[in-house]
């Protein structure tokens, strides 16, 4: 007859399972959950917010180098963005059009598109504030985005070319859609 009870080890064990498990799920439905109390708003345009995020990084990026966008180059980010910003009233309507994001249907009107570059020491700071170049220029194209509400975002960790000062260590490439 045995009369052996349940030992730490097993207990550990049993414990470490369940822990597992629970983390697991948790893991698995971190945005559903959470995702059911944010608005449709949010939620229809965040695609939009990530797509245009990778359509930058793509193709902005210097050659054979991870998120190393160009800026201050022929093609680059800056040039690309003023020129899409002033042709267009602030839009960013050639942005939307490349990156296939014009999706007006009768029910849904096109969304609009914030575009900001944060260096590290904003963030350091707790702050989303565009970085400065050295002429003195925000990096943020787009309508502004400080009173609106239900904004969908998204970023991506960058280095600029050409861009003295900004970055250092990393800046966020930071899309808002709204």
């Amino acid at each position: 007859m045995d009369t052996r009870a349940q030992t730490p080890q097993d207990f550990a064990v049993g414990v470490s399972v369940l822990l597992v498990t629970i983390i697991g799920v948790l893991a698995f439905v971190q945005g559903s959950a959470i995702g059911v109390y944010e608005s449709p708003d949010v939620q229809r345009n965040q695609p939009i917010a990530d797509r245009a995020a990778t359509y930058l990084v793509e193709n902005h990026s210097v050659e054979g180098a991870r998120n190393f966008i160009r800026y201050n180059t022929s093609g680059g980010i800056n040039e690309s963005l003023n020129k899409d910003n002033a042709s267009h009233g602030g839009t960013l309507s050639s942005l939307k059009s490349n990156a296939g994001l014009n999706t007006a249907t009768q029910r849904r009107t096109n969304a609009s598109l914030n575009v900001t570059v944060v260096n590290a020491s904003s963030l350091e700071a707790g702050t989303r504030d565009p970085a400065v170049d050295d002429h003195g220029q925000r990096l943020a194209w787009g309508p502004d985005v400080a009173s609106r509400d239900n904004v969908a975002m998204t970023s991506r960790v960058v280095k600029l070319t050409n861009a003295t000062g900004q970055c250092d260590p990393v800046c966020w490439l930071v899309v808002r859609v709204w």
